[in-house]
């Protein structure tokens, strides 16, 4: 958040805001971009229509999901202009910016020496968080004693969080709210045999 909320400092005007999917990378980015206002530009844009969103945005844009087939040439143009004209270009993904995939070296080196702002695994504390959100979003309720449970044994990541939710939903009755103790312990051990027979294909 800190280095997020310093845009009038990023490096060569730009910065990768990188973490696994469901992360909260959008969400930030984007109250990045309210606060700063910033104008997004779809991944897909091209450097001359990218070019002059940028400069009508003086030089503050948001590309998400800059890692998913983003125009070359136009990552390329933006990061050249951000760096001669002291802009802030953020660029989220899910990896580190040096494995995007790039086919133009000029642009293979500057996402080699693009600053980062990493957003990691959850915690335990956090992956009850995640674990309630993900149960809101598929209009499921989730008791405190089923929240603490799971995120003491689920594995610390938002996938894991987002596979177990995904198993409950497929076997929940729709009128059973809150989803139980018991109810999530059930959902866990179906989730732990679907990773076990996965890793074992």
């Amino acid at each position: 958040m800190r280095l997020i909320k310093d845009w009038r400092s990023w490096p060569s005007g730009a910065m990768a805001l990188v973490g696994p999917k469901g992360s909260g990378k959008t969400h930030l980015a984007l109250a990045w971009a309210l606060e700063a206002g910033a104008r997004r530009i779809a991944p897909g844009a091209g450097p001359d229509d990218a070019a002059a969103i940028f400069s009508a945005a003086q030089g503050r844009v948001l590309i998400d999901d800059a890692d998913a087939g983003a125009d070359e040439a136009m990552l390329w143009r933006l990061l050249d202009l951000a760096r001669a004209q002291g802009g802030a270009l953020l660029l989220t993904g899910a990896g580190a910016p040096v494995h995007w995939p790039s086919t133009i070296p000029d642009l293979r080196s500057r996402l080699q020496n693009l600053a980062i702002a990493r957003l990691g695994e959850p915690d335990e504390a956090l992956m009850e968080v995640v674990l309630r959100r993900v149960c809101r979003e598929q209009f499921i309720l989730l008791s405190d004693s089923a929240a603490r449970y799971l995120a003491r044994r689920l594995p610390r990541t938002f996938a894991a969080a987002r596979d177990w939710a995904a198993t409950l939903d497929a076997d929940l009755a729709k009128a059973a709210k809150p989803v139980t103790l018991a109810v999530a312990r059930k959902a866990l051990e179906k989730a732990e045999a679907q990773w076990r027979a996965a890793g074992d294909g």
